[in-house]
């Protein structure tokens, strides 16, 4: 059995389902994006996103894709605004009340500057909503510039942040290729497995499970968060 045939049998031994509750507003896109890496997601990277929504007046931060789009839909310049206005320090400490670094040294950029970069971004290339934003993923040519821009935001590693953004945005094409996903390849595989190469087969064996990469990619990180 080739590899691919070996992940796709693994995978049926997981809890696939189908994608639920989202985020409804491209700031909360952004800041679970940036603030997940390297952070435990429930106590950390949530609180933070709801800490910001109540701040900000989100009434309703998460949906299904079906109610999508909210009435309320915080453009995401405002986001960007008021990070702008409160400075990147204030922000981090008394709105998001997190003040993790890009990465693990104390001289570190702020993880909320990089989200503020992220942002800005998005809306110097007119991403303003989540509308916007899957019109972009429409757009091969327009996607790969911004990728380009992003890229180069402090704290890219090995690209996993970037398509977990695209995720969130609404791409269920798309996977996180995070240390569980790898983790989880490994033991299924029982070799090292690179970035690229994960997104190839969690890609592939999707297909072969008939899910999508998302499900997919979910249905392994629900399932290492409990090693």
């Amino acid at each position: 059995m080739d590899e691919i045939g070996r992940v796709a049998v693994a995978a049926g031994h997981l809890a696939l389902k189908p994608r639920g509750h989202r985020w409804a507003h491209t700031s909360l896109c952004v800041l679970d994006a940036v603030f997940s890496i390297n952070a435990h997601y429930e106590r950390h990277t949530v609180p933070t996103c709801r800490r910001y929504a109540a701040w900000a007046g989100i009434s309703v931060p998460l949906s299904g894709s079906g109610q999508l789009p909210v009435p309320d839909e915080q453009p995401l310049q405002g986001f960007v605004t008021h990070i702008q206005t409160y400075g990147e320090a204030a922000f981090s400490s008394e709105v998001l009340q997190n003040g993790q670094r890009t990465w693990a040294n104390r001289y570190a950029p702020l993880k909320v500057e990089a989200a503020r970069q992220y942002a800005e971004i998005l809306v110097s290339r007119g991403i303003a909503t989540l509308a916007d934003a899957n019109l972009l993923l429409a757009d091969l040519d327009k996607l790969a510039a911004v990728e380009r821009d992003l890229a180069k935001v402090t704290g890219h590693g090995s690209g996993a942040r970037l398509a977990y953004l695209w995720m969130l945005l609404g791409d269920d094409s798309r996977i996180k290729p995070d240390r569980m996903v790898l983790r989880w390849l490994q033991t299924v595989l029982q070799r090292t497995v690179t970035t690229a190469q994960a997104i190839r087969l969690i890609t592939e064996a999707a297909a072969r499970s008939r899910c999508t990469p998302w499900e997919l990619d979910h249905a392994i990180w629900e399932s290492q968060r409990k090693v």
